[in-house]
């Protein structure tokens, strides 16, 4: 038995025999077909090429297109679980006959030249109209051939010399809109004048301009993502709702990417490193060298699959066990280094999440880590960011204490780290891939959508009335969830010629193994207020009203998603975009509404802030027991901020801490601690922390804390 070598095209040309065209041609009708079944496509394109060896190996002549279409059919055919890709199959072999035939009818007429990207011009052609109609909306030879002779018309009354692509796509668009055979226009593009303020902008845009081409290029994706991802992939009620500003559905820029990333460090330093990856790590990881580069190895392909930062977790414990035979062994430098290789590795910024203080060694491993954060050039505070948790009794240990003020010390004078106060065995004991020790494995959030819960609340005034008026918003916001999943759950299971590059099979990995969603409401503390008659969210009655809603929310949320196969959580971390969005869309709606009303006040200083959140003005003591109040229903995080007019030295910084502690004791509820205002070492302006440079001399150094002056050696 031979083997083909040669195939005979249509056109009566002889080309290569390709193997991985039979592959693309199945897979086709595998995802025409709505299957997800993409792994025939190779098994199946075996069975073809064996064939084709058995019938035209040994003959003079070799076997054309057609024989190897029939050959495919067969081969789809001979499998009744395949019936419905065969089916795929003989249509899209009928649809090319048809677009086949239209051309050869056509004849050419004279028109402009068309322009066409990376390929400069071309003569005029109704045919190609009509075969791209066919193509990709699926219409019979009929009509579109008579659209594309109204198109024909069109461009032949501008009396243009030359047309591009774009504009025929428009006038495409134009008619199938008024014939009602589409819904939405089939094309995604960016205005040339945008593309030309994001470089040189004017005095009327408020957009930042780019600094470099990177920039430009990531703006532009964004852009054209969001678009595809707003109309082809979310369903058209969920999509009305998020341009209503009723819903905000996070990342649309990044259709294949999962929009929360929470890798468990000790996980991943051990065999496999949880995602199966055994081919590459097939012994835990030895030394502290070692585990870092195989720590960035794996961020920088997770990176390449998440939208927004990566989280680590546990990294001071898994360092220390690293180091267990001798903890003095611990490198600053070296774990300095490795810090600054992770943060290169994740463009979208790092967490690190380290503590409670235990060991000698682990909090070694956070004194270094603090060390680097806290340095005076302040590179990585930009792309980093450190969390250590506290638990009761840390300051009754002499050791524990001593980094405890180290810590306070940093964050006092450049926010670092930020204080989380944790109860003890809060985490889940098995995560998505078993038992690792007594913590939560890696955790990943598919897809995460806003609900602007002060919108149904401004008409109405019963809280009953008010709750029932949620469920559309929830059905929807489950709706385009689901649709989200289904997407990114196609991305990843998608076929993959070998080798599958590392983040692709980390992304399959996950995938297959959550179903998690987040619904993160927004407005709580407007509408509690509102709905109770009173004027703060933090009086009694509004605290109950909050409550209610809460419950409400997140029982019809588990519900609903449950339905569709998911895991529905409420959340509270999503775009700042998402709130500044409600807060001006819905001032414009009470303005005409009510005009007089005290919520446009409220609205105006406090805005639509996500989760649980409260006034940002109150003071730290009368906020820590409403918010934790109602983040024990979130089981979430709330903030603490010192305020911007108010500067926390390393000793209050310490004292809160420890009254936090010790007083009250632990809450379900996770508490971050955060300084508002840094000092210039260069010229000892006082300035807010958010900001990355002085304003008054542009340095980006800060202060010496006092006796200190070892951390940013």
């Amino acid at each position: 038995m031979g083997r083909v070598t040669k195939v005979i095209n249509r056109n009566g040309e002889i080309v290569p025999f390709r193997r991985n065209r039979i592959v693309r041609a199945i897979l086709a009708s595998v995802r025409e077909a709505g299957s997800k079944d993409e792994w025939v496509a190779d098994k199946l394109a075996d069975m073809v090429v064996y064939f084709l060896d058995m019938q035209h190996g040994d003959r003079d002549r070799p076997p054309g297109a057609d024989d190897v279409d029939d050959m495919i059919e067969r081969a789809l055919l001979s499998s009744p679980d395949l019936q419905r890709i065969a089916q795929a199959f003989i249509a899209g072999r009928r649809q090319r006959k048809d677009i086949r035939e239209l051309e050869d009818s056509v004849e050419p007429a004279e028109g402009p030249q068309v322009a066409q990207p990376d390929q400069g011009f071309g003569g005029w052609n109704r045919a190609r109209i009509a075969a791209a109609l066919m193509r990709e909306h699926k219409l019979d030879a009929s009509i579109a051939g008579a659209i594309a002779e109204k198109i024909e018309g069109k461009v032949i009354e501008l009396d243009l010399p030359r047309v591009t692509t774009g504009l025929i796509r428009e006038l495409v668009d134009v008619e199938l809109l008024s014939r009602g055979l589409i819904t939405e226009p089939g094309s995604v593009s960016i205005p040339r004048f945008d593309l030309e303020q994001w470089v040189f902008p004017g005095d009327d845009t408020d957009v930042p301009p780019v600094s470099d081409q990177g920039e430009l290029s990531g703006r532009a994706a964004r852009r054209v993502l969001s678009q595809y991802a707003l109309h082809n992939i979310l369903p058209a009620a969920s999509r009305e709702a998020h341009l209503d500003g009723s819903l905000h559905f996070d990342t649309l820029h990044a259709p294949g990417a999962v929009a929360l990333l929470r890798l468990d460090v000790p996980a991943l330093l051990s065999a496999g490193a949880g995602f199966g990856l055994q081919r590459m790590f097939a012994e835990s990881a030895s030394g502290i060298g070692a585990a870092l580069a195989r720590l960035a190895t794996i961020v920088g392909a997770a990176a390449g699959f998440t939208s927004g930062p990566i989280t680590l977790k546990g990294l001071d414990r898994a360092l220390a066990r690293q180091a267990r035979e001798d903890p003095d062994d611990i490198q600053r430098a070296e774990l300095q280094d490795g810090l600054r290789l992770l943060a290169a590795q994740a463009p979208d910024g790092l967490v690190v999440e380290v503590g409670p203080p235990g060991s000698s060694a682990r909090d070694l491993v956070v004194r270094n880590l603090i060390d680097a954060l806290a340095g005076a050039d302040g590179s990585l505070r930009r792309r980093v960011r450190l969390e250590l948790s506290i638990v009761p009794g840390a300051f009754a240990d002499p050791p524990r204490k001593s980094l405890l003020e180290r810590a306070a010390s940093a964050a006092s004078y450049c926010g670092v780290p930020v204080f989380r106060l944790r109860e003890p065995g809060m985490e889940r004991n098995t995560g998505l891939f078993g038992d690792v020790g007594n913590a939560l494995s890696h955790e990943v959030v598919i897809a995460r959508a806003g609900l602007n819960l002060l919108r149904p609340g401004l008409r109405l005034n019963d809280v009953n009335a008010y709750l029932e008026s949620l469920d559309g918003s929830i059905d929807l916001a489950v709706a385009g969830l689901s649709a989200r999943a289904k997407y990114l759950e196609r991305v990843a299971m998608r076929d993959m010629p070998e080798p599958v590059p590392v983040s692709a099979r980390m992304l399959r990995t996950l995938v297959g193994a959550s179903r998690d969603v987040e619904l993160v409401p927004l407005g709580l503390g407007l509408v509690a207020a509102k709905l109770a008659g009173v004027r703060s969210a933090v009086e009694p009655p509004a605290q109950r009203v909050a409550q209610q809603v809460l419950s409400y929310l997140g029982f019809k949320f588990r519900e609903r998603t449950s339905r569709e196969s998911l895991t529905g959580r409420l959340g509270v971390v999503i775009d700042a975009s998402a709130g500044a969005r409600f807060s001006r869309e819905d001032a414009a709606r009470l303005a005409r509404l009510d005009p007089e009303s005290p919520l446009r006040l409220q609205l105006a200083n406090q805005g639509h802030a996500p989760g649980a959140s409260l006034d940002a003005g109150l003071a730290i003591g009368e906020r820590l027991e409403p918010e934790s109040a109602l983040h024990s229903l979130l089981g979430r995080d709330a903030v603490v901020d010192s305020g911007d007019n108010e500067t926390l030295t390393p000793a209050d910084v310490l004292e809160l801490v420890r009254r936090c502690v010790s007083e009250r004791g632990p809450q379900p509820s996770q508490v971050a601690i955060t300084v508002s205002s840094r000092t210039c070492r260069d010229c000892g302006a006082r300035y807010p922390a958010h900001r990355e440079d002085c304003p008054v001399c542009g340095s980006t150094a800060w202060a010496v804390p006092p006796g200190q002056k070892s951390m940013f050696s």
